[in-house]
């Protein structure tokens, strides 16, 4: 089996940020999205370029922070402060079509996004992918904004082979999060799937820090994706089955 093991969130927070330095630098996270719009990101961006064998993607987010975009352009995405309206709140909100999200405003905001990445990284993002919520109009965004830059979207790679996370349900209680056990349901999920060819698995390493939990409910869960994805039985299993680890840049489609 062939493994493409995915950490999101780089730069969303130092604390984040170090976890998932950690799951790279003691584990198996091969694959990783940068937040661009954080306090973090331009510090974490220096980081993961020490670390060229990983690929790192874009994680699109319009939750969490404030916009890349001038904020009186994208009026429905923010506050009256300024920040992004918060996925809890964003859930409630619907537009005249429906949507969550005006298409315009998420059209301009990914390519801000996409083009601050490129300052940043001083490339193209190896793959894009959506943070925490999406909808009809942010994914026609992405699709547009990808071909526009000829980035791959990882919806395109996950539909065809992600193992499914079933044990964090939204919402997820602080106390449900302390009481999962990441490394035994990944383990388990991996042996579940050890025929495919191919397998993808994404999680959210990191650290707690106080900035997390300002902005985010997953918090302490990304602690024990963290200890899975550094863990010993689990590099064992994948050492004796001859798992290969592998990026999106190893994917054809």
């Amino acid at each position: 089996m062939k493994l493409l093991f995915q950490s999101d969130d780089f730069g969303f927070t130092k604390g984040v940020t170090l976890g998932i330095l950690d799951g790279i630098q003691n584990g198996i996270v091969r694959n990783t999205g940068l937040f661009v719009n954080m306090p973090s990101s331009k510090w974490a961006a220096e980081e993961i370029k020490k670390h060229p064998d990983i690929c790192v993607g874009i994680d699109i987010n319009f939750v969490a922070g404030k916009p890349v975009s001038d904020s009186s352009k994208v009026p429905g995405l923010v506050d009256k402060d300024g920040h992004f309206i918060k996925s809890t709140e964003r859930s409630k909100v619907k537009n005249d079509d429906g949507d969550i999200f005006n298409y315009d405003e998420v059209l301009l905001e990914t390519e801000n996004q996409v083009k601050r990445f490129i300052e940043l990284m001083g490339r193209n993002p190896g793959y894009m992918h959506g943070h925490s919520i999406s909808s009809s109009n942010s994914k026609r965004a992405a699709k547009v904004i990808a071909e526009k830059y000829g980035i791959l979207r990882s919806s395109e790679v996950l539909a065809k082979y992600r193992i499914p996370c079933t044990w964090t349900p939204k919402p997820f209680s602080l106390e449900q999060q302390y009481e999962t056990d990441s490394e035994m349901h990944i383990l388990k999920v991996l042996k579940e799937n050890a025929n495919s060819e191919i397998a993808c698995f994404v999680c959210h390493c990191g650290y707690v820090d106080a900035e997390l939990l300002d902005e985010s409910t997953y918090s302490i869960i990304r602690t024990r994706d963290l200890a899975a994805a550094t863990s010993k039985l689990i590099k064992e299993w994948l050492t004796e089955n001859h798992v290969e680890l592998i990026t999106y840049r190893d994917i054809n489609l």
